[in-house]
């Protein structure tokens, strides 16, 4: 892990490259002399501008002043202070010695520096707010980079690991497996696995950080100890008065002072030099060659130049009074060049070097205070830690003419307490001089040598004169984000290649070479435009701008990033639980603690140690040599970006480098001892390898980890804009090393970043574990040594000793002096909260020593009980091999009992012992062994069980001991040879135990059983002495089964004694006559085989034999059972088999009982074929599950019989079912009910042996559908059928809802529908006349009855003779009682439903017309056409219509049309007329574009101006002139002119309009038109306006007709609906129309159109349109007649309320067919004065009503209030009804029984109810069942809206008419015809669909 040093101080006290020298305030003081062809040129990548960037604030920053040569220029973050004259001028004497070819080459030191390049000009570079990562090289696995082979030096790459999956799965595991080979470069690099991808998960759009500025060639070590040099050479001789340095020049060529004095020094100063005459030597050396005199140059120049100084130097190192040693240690620097001295309270303030735990190593990106843990107390610090702020006039008093006073200094500053830095006095301040480097006060008397007067100009302390370059740091940058900082990287790539393009690209004219296209995946070639640049090529461009003194390159590294501020780039637990890399191991994050990471024993988090660091890096950035804190190791991971090359040198070359690096710039190490702890030096590679150091080198790419390894120095650059984290971890061979660099820290005052004690002891108290005792062990013994040291040591000072059981704060542990932690005890004093370590204990304070008191943290004891734990811990592994190596020593074969116990001993040590592995492989050995010999000594009890004799057995079998060896399966495993084999076996072992003497034992026993065994099967026994050989074997056997060893002698006698017990059993038991099981024949013949029977053996014979009958009976029965069916007869053969045969005793129990199964199904079908008469029918499903279950077995022929009987009834009863349930489907050509007749016959001849309720019940129902059939009245009896052809056509005719309405032509008079026509001319008619009511007839039509059916009450009373002579009102229960087949299936029933249902609708309509006519002052003769209407209907229907049979709503109509007839003609009533205005564009003619508009043609340029027309009037109008918008967006289509909108009294949407009458001389005085439109006036009325404010259109009254206002008088007229001649006398006999007949005049009452609109019964209708095309449509006056409120739904009585009745549908205006949207229910009144006729076009242009008092609530005489019409139907609100608004005869059926269920009805709108008589409740019929109401919506009218809503109110017309079904409740029907459709019924009653489907 590498870092960036840290800013020590303000940037005032850091070093300053050269960016700003143009801008130095003092480099006019010094005259220089330089060509004015400048040789150097410093180039920044500041000069690049680019947005998002910051840049950083300096507090301390003196304001640049202009600059003597060319103009100052500014940069975005350029450091404001000055850098120090003589520095600029040191850099300006390098600039001569460059150009030593230069013939007029200056011989003096000139003060100009080098020359700015600025490499883009113009605005800053524009880049997105986040990073977009396609753009950066991210890891390729799949890429085979090979090592690189052309590295400049000649360096060797380090070693590359490619670990496997399971290698990768512990990361300290495998770094450890691979230290001992990558320790010896120091670093190595690590290539993940494939599969492995760790994700970037930084925000990329939030991530800020800072930068250091880098100047390369002020990083490495000789020239930076150069620049020093002559700074602090030119500043002593401008202190001696020489203000003009002179460098000799040598064969026109300027010395190189440094060099000169640097081979000085090597050959022992100026005088060995001399002594040895080593001058000319010298001059060779430098390059100086065949030059007179040279030796004498060259001592001349060194003596004039650099010897003052060096004895300058000398003097101060040797003078008592300024030698540094005073203030400390010799080998530390003490005194800061640049360093304030500050006010100190004690001496704690003062303490040299610094003290991390006050400054950490990057302020780039500070973690914020509250965070958790402590920041990281990084020792890469300089000890110029904290310079004071150097006083405003010091950086600008270059130009004093003399230096400072401290008395003049105080009286600027008010700071009286300067003291001497020499004396340490304060007083005569007149003669103590101030420092320009420090501001620190000498008196001129104590200088050595003393001065007489102030020096002129700046003067400078031998503190700060010797120590120039003290304090070189890296500037601190801007602030950028993660994109800015790309495309800076991005763009000084481009242009610095571009202006430099590596040597390898050209010849060696400079011409380019042509190379070949790169491949763009290579991640080590980069094509910057048509640069190409390889890896070689950047390396060997950093060195050289590093080593260059020409080119001064500066770029910008964002090093030491925190990550607990920033955000890790790794997932964390915190940031992303979810993310599996999380938790992955080789997360930074998670490495430093993992289980055997020592940091993890440290108490909090260490940024940067223990907490990742981030570093984002550009091309040319740098980090210069160091190694780790503590030497730990460290672990770099580059997320994404350009290539890292890392140098490194192994641990074990540390001290060499040390030693090269210091040989090569002492000078810098004088003044600051601990550099290499800045992280600010670099050292060429080369100049190493030169002094024997090791340098290895490695480039790190993207998804690449490169570790280092403890105390192994490394540094390296950025090839370009890369992205890295890295974090250090110890392992356990880390301690020495720890320890190593605790001590150096010590020796070099330096704070460690931890206690090493401290982590010693935590580790002790954590882990317990013998790994950790063994590694840890030495390291706790050597802390214990050193602590018992120093308590030793403190005691012998008689110290007094405290104990503390707490750990103090870590700055409360450090010696003051060392920085030291002391953590196991430190040295106080009570005077002083210090502390120190013992070897500082007199630095403490000047107290008594034993005063002081020694503060430990343990005791003595507890210290060496934990030193006693880890040691006893650390000695187990060495105490168990000890004891292993007693036991393998003591005896060739050990006792196995004594290796498993060492075995267990080794298990419970938590510690890899490598020992153990071969003691367990040779203990699991043995043990296998003795498991082999425990199955010869231990016999296993048999879990199976035995095998028991197959048939009967003999009582002597268990005297004989017979059955000792029946169980076959305990017979030994193992056989005598098995034996002998493990007895071998275990000679070989080497081990000794108690089954090695069994088995032998055993062996031996078995011998002799083997030959006991030989011996009885060599004798043959004679038939005497049988039984006593069988028991001689019986016994040989049973103690054979007691060895559990195998011996084949044993089986022979086991087959003796089984073949004597076998005989013995056939002999008894084989009987065939009494027969012989199949189990039992089977049972012997297997111990015949056992026992190896002979063949020829007569029971062996039988045994053969029994066998074959017993297997082909066994197989013949199975392959029956099997079957799927199977006969009686079959299984009659099997069940008896015959004797001899050996049987199955189940199998035969199987077929016996499949036989009776068999037989009791063939018993159960034939009874019930043919059944008895005293048996109870079955039912069918009870004879299906029998079929079902015989024919699943067997196969049998009256089941198969029964089976044809029930599919027969099963048809018929689905059939019967789905008829009763409305289901079924009629195909069959006929009448449906012929077909149930032939079901019937069938049923009553074939299947009367099962009980078919379906079948029945419908048995029943067609009986009762023929009785229903006769009750109907025009059923013939003669013909036995119905007719209803007539009957249907007549009502269908005379009950259309769309013909509610008479007709508007004059001559219709007839009681027929066919009008009365005038003759032609030259014929006679044959109508005829009545003389009451004046209607003329047809002669045909007068011909029946010879009276006017209109006035004749005999035509209705049945007087005069009808055929259809029945009642309406007995039709409704007709239809109620009809049975449920005859309503699903009878055409006759639907032909009475649509009877009744179209005649009921009718009887509503008549009824409501009647209950409104009864009243007498709706007794009008305007009603006769309405009245001769209804009579027509009933007359063509013929039967009586009415709600009860004691009412004929004919016989009322006659009555009505006599009194209506009888009426006087009324007297014709004048209607009001509006006046008429004509507008002078009224008179005008048309211009010449067509238009008479506004203008009146009288403005030229309106001509083709863009015009509208009106939509009432027609005309052409210019839009503009009447503000109407033309264009498209204002959405505005229709236009109606001012003109027209006057004349309509509408206002003008557009503007106002004024109406100006010629004969008004006022000019603001108009005509008030409004007023006079609504008024009728016949005057004029004016007003007065005051001027318009708005749009305003005037037009010009040219003349003015008056209106009518009030009614007038006139003749009377014949009736409405009449015409003249009707007046004559009247009376009831008919005359011959042919001599009174006369033209008919048209109707004085407006007609009514009918013809395309649907009226509901006598609900009004909506007025027509009142604005069509222009012309006035003619509107009903509603004051001109005397209406009542109709009846309301709820009301029972019949034309006996006056106040509750109705106008009939012809006293109102019907709604126009072009009016749709007309949806409102609520409808208002007109006014009287508003009724005229009027022209309407627009929706809301109808004038409002004004109620009736006499009319009831809910009825509106005048037509209803339009609304906007709007093609979005508006939802019409329904209220529930009851059935008391319904028909009398319809109500009865509706009446709700105690278990009617009714569903909400399926349309739309409930329909209008009519008044009627209560009916009694008893008037519905017993057994009569409920009914529910429905409504149908008939044909919808062609040129009717789709959109147009129903309507609920009965006074407001609907746009379909509805009528009452009578239906069932079902809750599946749907919305068909008869069911809530919106189709009519067809005038064809014959193709009416079912009006109750079933579905």
């Amino acid at each position: 892990m590498h870092a960036s040093p840290t800013p020590r101080g303000t940037p005032a006290r850091r070093g300053r490259s050269p960016r700003a020298s143009t801008n130095s305030p003092g480099a006019s003081a010094m005259p220089v002399d330089i060509p004015n062809r400048p040789s150097t040129t410093f180039t920044s990548c500041l000069s690049i501008a680019v947005e998002g960037t910051t840049p950083i604030e300096r507090p301390d920053a003196a304001a640049p002043s202009a600059s003597t040569g060319e103009a100052s220029q500014s940069y975005p973050s350029e450091s404001k202070r000055a850098p120090r004259k003589s520095k600029t001028d040191a850099i300006a004497a390098l600039h001569n010695h460059a150009q030593s070819n230069s013939d007029d080459a200056p011989d003096s030191v000139t003060e100009e520096g080098a020359v700015r390049i600025n490499l883009r000009d113009g605005p800053p570079i524009r880049v997105t707010p986040f990073l977009d990562l396609t753009t950066v090289k991210t890891p390729d696995r799949s890429l085979n980079i090979p090592n690189a082979t052309d590295r400049p030096f000649g360096l060797t790459d380090c070693p590359v690991f490619h670990p496997t999956p399971e290698q990768w799965k512990d990361p300290l595991g495998y770094i450890r497996s691979i230290s001992d080979n990558a320790k010896k470069y120091g670093m190595c690099k690590i290539v993940p696995p494939a599969g492995w991808d760790m994700p970037f998960v930084t925000d990329t759009e939030r991530f800020r950080f800072k930068t250091r500025l880098q100047c390369l060639n002020s990083i490495e070590a000789s020239s930076r100890a150069k620049v020093n040099f002559l700074e602090q050479l030119y500043r002593y001789h401008k202190q001696q008065g020489n203000s003009r340095v002179t460098v000799p020049t040598i064969n026109h060529k300027p010395l190189d002072l440094w060099s000169l004095r640097k081979e000085v020094q090597k050959l022992g100063g100026y005088d060995a030099v001399t002594r040895n005459k080593k001058w000319a030597d010298l001059g060779r050396l430098l390059g100086y060659t065949g030059i007179p005199g040279l030796s004498t140059q060259m001592k001349n120049s060194y003596a004039r130049v650099i010897l003052p100084y060096e004895l300058y130097r000398e003097r101060v190192r040797n003078s008592p009074t300024l030698s540094p040693k005073k203030q400390g240690d010799p080998q530390l620097k003490t005194h800061a060049p640049g360093k304030a001295v500050k006010p100190t309270t004690g001496e704690d303030d003062v303490s040299e070097p610094s003290s991390p735990l006050t400054a950490t190593s990057s302020p780039l990106s500070e973690p914020p205070e509250e965070a958790s843990g402590r920041p990281r107390r990084n020792t890469r610090q300089s000890s110029l830690e904290h310079p004071g702020p150097r006083r405003a006039t010091a950086a600008n008093d270059d130009n004093l003419p003399f230096a400072r006073s401290a008395a003049s200094q105080a009286d600027k500053d008010g700071n009286p307490e300067l003291h001497c830095e020499v004396c340490l006095k304060k007083d005569r301040g007149e003669e103590m001089l101030l420092c320009d480097g420090c501001d620190c006060g000498f008196h001129m008397f104590c200088l050595d040598p003393p001065l007489n007067t102030i020096p002129k100009g700046q003067w400078f302390c031998h503190t700060c004169l010797m120590g120039t370059g003290g304090d070189f740091g890296f500037d601190e940058g801007e602030e950028h984000s993660l994109a800015s900082f790309q495309a800076r990287d991005r763009e000084f790539r481009r242009l610095w290649f571009k202006s430099h393009r590596p040597a390898s690209q050209l010849e060696s004219d400079g011409d380019v070479k042509m190379t070949k296209k790169p491949d763009p995946n290579d991640p080590t070639v980069n094509v910057l435009d048509d640069v190409v640049v390889t890896e070689t090529d950047v390396e060997n461009e950093f060195w050289r701008l590093v080593q260059s003194q020409q080119e001064t390159v500066e770029v910008e590294y964002g090093a030491d990033v925190h990550s607990t501020t920033h955000g890790s780039g790794m997932p964390t637990l915190e940031t992303h639980p979810l993310d599996p890399y999380s938790k992955d191991p080789w997360n930074l994050n998670n490495i430093p603690i993992l289980s055997d990471s020592l940091l993890r024993y440290i108490k909090s988090d260490i940024s940067g140690m223990t907490v990742p660091w981030t570093y984002v890096g550009m091309v040319f950035s740098t980090f210069c040599w160091h190694n780790e804190d503590h030497y730990t190791y460290s672990i770099n991971y580059m997320h994404w970006g350009e290539t890292k090359t890392w140098y490194s040198i192994p641990g074990d070359d540390a001290e060499k480098f040390e030693a090269a690096i210091r040989r090569e710039a002492p000078d810098l190490f004088e003044v600051q001892p601990d550099l290499l702890f800045q992280l600010v030096t670099l050292m060429n590679p080369s100049r190493l390898k030169e002094t024997g150091v090791d340098v290895y080198s490695c480039n790190q790419r993207a998804g690449e980890f490169v570790i280092t390894f403890p105390k192994a120095y490394h540094a390296g650059f950025n090839h370009g804009f890369n992205f890295n984290e890295a974090v250090n971890f110890a392992l356990s061979d880390w301690l020495p090393f720890g320890l190593d660099c605790v001590k150096r820290y010590q020796e070099h005052r330096k704070l460690a970043v931890f206690s090493h004690d401290e982590l010693l002891i935590t580790i002790t108290q954590q882990n317990h574990s013998i790994q950790t005792a063994l590694w840890l062990n030495d390291s706790l013994q050597e802390m214990m040594v050193r602590e018992m040291r120093i308590r030793d040591k403190a005691r012998s000072l008689q110290m007094g000793e405290v104990l503390e059981g707490m750990d103090r704060a870590e700055d409360q542990c450090q010696c003051t002096k060392c920085k030291v932690f002391c953590y196991l005890s430190q040295i106080t004093c009570t005077c002083t909260t210090k502390v120190v370590c013992i070897d500082h204990i007199d630095d403490l304070c000047k107290c008594d020593p034993k005063s002081r008191i020694l503060r430990k943290r343990f005791e003595d004891a507890e210290l060496q009980e934990i030193q006693v734990k880890v040691s006893e811990r650390a000695a187990v592994p060495g105490a168990w091999r000890a004891k292993l190596n007693k036991i393998l020593t003591e005896t060739a074969r050990p006792s196995l009992r004594s290796l498993r116990a060492v075995l267990a001993e080794g298990d419970r040590i938590n510690f890899h012992l490598p020992e153990l592995h071969s003691l367990r492989k040779c203990v699991a050995r043995a043990n296998e062994w003795v498991d082999a010999a425990n199955a010869f000594l231990v016999r296993k009890p048999s879990r199976k069980r035995p095998r028991k004799i197959r048939g009967p057995r003999s009582s002597s079998d268990s005297a004989n001991g017979m059955n000792i060896i029946d169980d076959a399966p305990d017979r030994p495993e193992h056989s005598l040879d098995d034996l002998y084999a493990v007895l071998k076996e275990v000679e070989n072992l080497g081990f000794d135990c108690q089954e090695i003497g069994f088995l032998r034992n055993l062996a031996k026993e078995s011998e002799e059983t083997k030959a006991k065994a030989r011996v009885l099967l060599n004798t043959t026994p004679s038939p005497r002495d049988r039984d006593a050989y069988i028991q001689e074997c019986d016994r040989l056997l049973l103690h054979g089964l007691s060895l559990n060893v195998l011996v084949e002698e044993l089986l022979e006698v086991e087959k003796i004694v089984l073949r004597e017990q076998l005989l013995k059993d056939l002999d008894e038991d084989l009987d065939e006559s009494n027969g012989v099981l199949l189990e039992h024949v089977r049972g012997w013949v297997a111990r015949a085989r056992q026992c190896d029977l002979p063949p020829d053996n007569p029971f062996m014979k039988r045994l053969d034999r029994l066998l074959r009958l017993g297997d082909e009976w066994e197989r013949r029965v199975k392959d029956l059972l099997t079957k799927p069916q199977r006969t009686i007869e079959q299984l009659e053969e099997f069940a008896h088999p015959g004797s001899g045969i050996p049987m199955n005793p189940d199998l035969l129990d199987r077929l016996l009982d499949a036989r009776a199964r068999a037989k009791d199904y063939e018993k159960q079908a034939k009874l019930w074929l043919s059944p008895e008469a005293s048996t109870i029918k079955p039912k069918v499903q009870d004879a299906v599950k029998l079929v079902a279950r015989a024919d699943k077995d067997f196969n049998i022929p009256a089941v198969s019989d029964l089976k044809r009987t029930v599919d027969f009834a099963m048809d018929l009863e689905t059939r019967c079912d789905a008829v009763l349930k409305h289901r079924y489907q009629h195909t069959d050509e006929g009448d449906i009910f012929q077909t149930m007749l032939q079901w019937r016959k069938y049923a009553k001849e074939h299947l009367t042996m099962f009980t078919l309720p379906n079948f029945e019940r419908l048995d029943k129902q067609l009986s009762a559908h023929f009785r229903w059939l006769e009750s109907l009245p025009w059923f013939c009896r003669q013909h036995q059928e119905v007719h209803a052809h007539n009957l249907m056509e007549d009502v269908i005719e005379s009950t259309r809802p769309e013909d509610d309405l008479p007709p508007n032509d004059e001559y219709f008079t007839c009681i027929c529908t066919t009008p009365v026509r005038p003759p032609a001319q030259g014929t006679v008619s044959d109508a005829v006349q009545c003389d009451h009511c004046f209607a003329r007839f047809h002669g045909v039509c007068a011909a029946n009855g010879g009276s006017c059916p209109f006035c004749d009450h005999h035509h209705w009373n049945g007087t005069i003779h009808k055929e259809r002579n029945w009642h309406f009102c007995y039709l409704p229960t007709i239809l109620l009682h009809a049975p449920e087949v005859t309503k699903n299936y009878s055409e006759e029933w639907k032909q009475l439903e649509i009877v009744v249902h179209r005649v009921d609708r009718l009887a509503g309509v008549i009824g409501q017309f009647l209950s409104f006519a009864s009243q007498p002052a709706n007794q009008r003769a305007e009603y006769i056409p309405q009245v001769r209407h209804y009579m027509r209907k009933l007359y063509k229907i013929q039967f009586a219509v009415s709600p009860n049979p004691e009412v004929s709503f004919g016989l009322d109509l006659a009555g009505l049309h006599r009194i209506l007839a009888g009426q006087p003609v009324p007297v014709r009533i004048k209607k009001r007329r509006r006046p008429k205005f004509v507008f002078g564009q009224d008179v005008d003619p048309d211009w010449r574009d067509n238009t008479r508009c506004i203008c009146r043609g009288r403005t030229s340029y309106l001509l083709n101006y863009p015009t509208v027309q009106c939509e009432v009037c027609e005309k052409l109008y210019h839009a503009g002139c009447v503000f109407f918008p033309v264009d498209s967006a204002s959405g505005v289509r229709r236009f109606m002119c001012p003109l027209c909108c006057i004349r309509k009294n509408r206002s003008y949407p557009f503007s106002e309009v004024r109406v100006k009458y010629g004969e008004s001389p006022d000019p603001d005085v108009y005509v008030n038109t409004k007023e006079m439109l609504q008024n009728f006036s016949k005057e004029m009325i004016y007003m007065k306006l005051p001027p318009p404010y708005t749009q305003t259109l005037f037009v010009e009254l040219i003349r003015f007709t008056p209106g009518v206002p009030e009614n007038s008088g006139g003749r009377r007229s014949p009736p409405a609906g009449q015409p003249v001649e009707e007046m004559l006398p009247r009376g009831l006999p008919l005359t011959n129309g042919s001599s009174s007949q006369a033209p008919h005049p048209r109707a004085p009452h407006p007609p009514v159109p009918h013809a395309h609109h649907h009226s509901h019964r006598s609900a009004p209708v909506p007025p027509p349109n009142p604005y069509e095309n222009g012309k006035p449509i003619g509107i009903a006056d509603p004051s001109s007649s005397r209406h009542v409120p109709p009846p309301p739904p709820w009301s029972n009585q019949i034309w006996s309320n006056a106040g509750a009745t109705a106008p009939p549908p012809g006293a109102r205006v019907h709604q126009d067919a072009r009016s749709p949207h007309i949806t409102s229910p609520h409808v208002g009144h007109t006014p009287p004065q508003s009724a005229a006729p009027r022209k309407r076009k627009y929706p809301d242009d109808v004038p409002p009503h004004t109620p009736d008092e006499r009319l009831g609530p809910g009825f509106s005489p005048g037509p209803p209030k339009r609304r906007q019409a709007s093609d979005t139907p508006q939802p019409a609100a329904t209220t529930p009804r009851s059935n008391q608004g319904l028909s009398p005869s319809l109500a009865m059926m509706l009446s709700p029984g105690p278990n009617d269920i009714r569903t909400p009805p399926q349309s739309r709108a409930a329909p209008p109810s009519y008044s009627s008589r209560p009916i009694a409740p008893n008037a519905l019929p017993a057994g009569a069942s409920s009914r529910m109401v429905d409504d149908r919506l008939p044909r919808s009218h062609p040129h009717a809206s789709p959109h147009a809503q129903p309507h609920t109110s009965p006074h407001v017309p609907h746009q379909n008419v509805r009528k009452l079904v009578y239906t069932e409740v079902h809750t599946d029907r749907a919305g068909e015809f008869g069911h809530g459709g919106h189709g009519s019924p067809p005038d064809d009653y014959r193709s009416i669909p079912p009006m109750h489907p079933r579905r």
